[in-house]
């Protein structure tokens, strides 16, 4: 029977429901997949029970572990394709070519811009980094990126070849259909406005709570909920205080994807304010719940 390696994370984001999504359609199809798992969460319950769910020893798959463990499973499945996605690409594409497994597949998630803005690293450093990728990227048989934009990324920063790139953008589960709780009912303000993502610089909040500074002399009842965890998070909280808008921008950290969903579902507008993004699957999730967004004219927003 023919084997297929996925490499993914199993938590609450749409996008480890998308890749047990597609195990299951390869599954439907005759094949025999199995994912290698990182992170922290390891929720299983989406996952189709015909699938083999095998976890990498380290946090992160990068390491001389992860590269043994995942050599000695190369013997002893032989798959026909891997699919690597974020840090296990480092591992899967080499050894997956060292071994000549016949497709060999890159799912591209991040720009290079995004990744630049929020490593915070010398320029030297982020060619360096570019460079490593660039090599181990042309490795893959089939590269796919989740936008035009990440495609773009793909051929002019990282130099692959345009024929073998392809475009296959992220999908979402309709919410509506599965939770009744979450049927539109309008905002409970017009002047409340929800803004989701992890904190990080090419995520833009900081430019969200400047503009809450801007217009709250116009609009004294505006309310902003910052929904997600991160570096940045706190030095937002200060920001907000120091323009005198914390009254305006209240932060509720990480929540429960369907907390999420409930919580734009009673929103004004959600707002994406992105310097750099690959897709922005927060725009399809909040449109998901009939609630318009507004967002950067950037990238695959």
């Amino acid at each position: 029977q023919r084997t297929i390696l996925i490499g993914t994370s199993l938590g609450e984001s749409p996008v480890c429901r998308h890749f047990a999504a597609l195990g299951q359609e390869l599954v439907n199809a005759g094949y025999r997949v199995s994912m290698l798992v990182h992170g922290p969460n390891d929720d299983k319950m989406y996952v189709d029970e015909r699938i083999s769910v095998l976890r990498w020893p380290s946090p992160r798959p990068t390491r001389l572990t992860d590269a043994l463990f995942f050599a000695r499973l190369l013997l002893e499945s032989k798959p026909c394709c891997v699919i690597g996605n974020f840090g296990s690409t480092t591992i899967m594409l080499p050894l997956g070519a060292w071994r000549r497994v016949p497709v060999r597949v890159y799912w591209h998630h991040t720009l290079s811009t995004q990744v630049h803005l929020d490593s915070g690293s010398r320029q030297w450093l982020s060619r360096l980094q570019d460079l490593r990728a660039r090599i181990v990227w042309r490795l893959a048989t089939h590269l796919v990126a989740n936008s035009n934009a990440a495609r773009t990324d793909l051929v002019k920063v990282y130099k692959i070849p345009n024929p073998r790139c392809r475009i296959f953008w992220n999908c979402l589960e309709d919410p509506v259909a599965h939770a009744k709780a979450l049927a539109v009912t309008g905002p409970e303000s017009k002047r409340n406005f929800v803004c989701v993502g992890r904190f990080a610089r090419s995520k833009g909040q900081d430019i969200v709570v400047r503009a809450v500074a801007a217009v709250v002399q116009h609009v004294p009842d505006i309310k902003v909920e910052f929904i997600g965890g991160g570096k940045s998070r706190e030095a937002c909280a200060t920001l907000a205080a120091e323009l005198g808008v914390a009254k305006q921008c209240s932060f509720s950290g990480s929540l429960s994807h369907g907390d999420v969903l409930k919580k734009m579902a009673s929103a004004r507008a959600t707002i994406v304010p992105s310097r750099a993004e690959a897709f922005g699957l927060v725009c399809i999730e909040s449109m998901a719940v009939g609630v318009p967004v507004i967002g950067s004219l950037t990238g695959g927003i």
